[in-house]
């Protein structure tokens, strides 16, 4: 068996490949994508609890997690980082929840490394919830869903995520990012999918 891991998400590969299936479809501007956790078990449930119970506090908590291993998870890219931005919720959303998970985790990462957090990214239309969609689901749900409406950007933006399953969400999220100027895309999450 093979002991690499995917150059773009640092998933095992079980092949003499660079990539894994998932991220050979992945634009080039998404240079990489990490994530602290698999989406499982303890983890799982807290973050269930921060979005669907309301737990802001526990949501405040892994962001700590997630920031102070940021920098190891982002590598020597790291250095070329202009800012943080999070993927946001809708506004529909957003006021049924309250706060948006992924604006915490990024606030906490932006602290950490010493970058502004830019919040410029919006959800343009409410899009279902990518819960119990299948693959080519999720990529439709979320296709042209965002957009960047803040001052133009530059360099590599960090963009940061709560989970990342098919990167269907990353990917039309950092579509929009590249638009608005930036160069280059780093996806940082809490957790990902184990397997898709």
């Amino acid at each position: 068996m093979f002991t690499h891991r995917c150059q773009r998400c640092d998933r095992p590969l079980t092949s003499d490949h660079n990539r894994c299936p998932d991220c050979s479809s992945w634009p080039s501007p998404l240079v990489q994508a990490r994530a602290l956790y698999l989406y499982e078990g303890p983890l799982r449930t807290a973050l269930h609890r921060v979005k669907y119970r309301g737990e802001r506090r526990r949501g405040e908590f892994l962001g700590e997690l997630l920031a102070s291993s940021a920098d190891v998870l982002v590598g020597n890219q790291c250095a070329a980082v202009h800012c943080v931005v999070p993927i946001p919720l809708h506004d529909t959303r957003l006021r049924e929840r309250g706060f948006n998970q992924s604006s915490l985790l990024a606030a906490a990462v932006a602290r950490k490394l010493a970058l502004p957090l830019e919040e410029g990214l919006v959800r343009l239309r409410a899009t279902a919830t990518q819960v119990s969609q299948d693959r080519a689901a999720r990529w439709e749900n979320v296709a042209g869903a965002f957009a960047w409406v803040g001052q133009p950007l530059e360099g590599t933006v960090l963009l940061v995520d709560d989970v990342v399953t098919t990167g269907a969400t990353v990917i039309a999220a950092s579509e929009a990012l590249i638009t608005a100027g930036a160069r280059a895309v780093i996806v940082l999450a809490l957790a990902r999918a184990a397997a898709v």
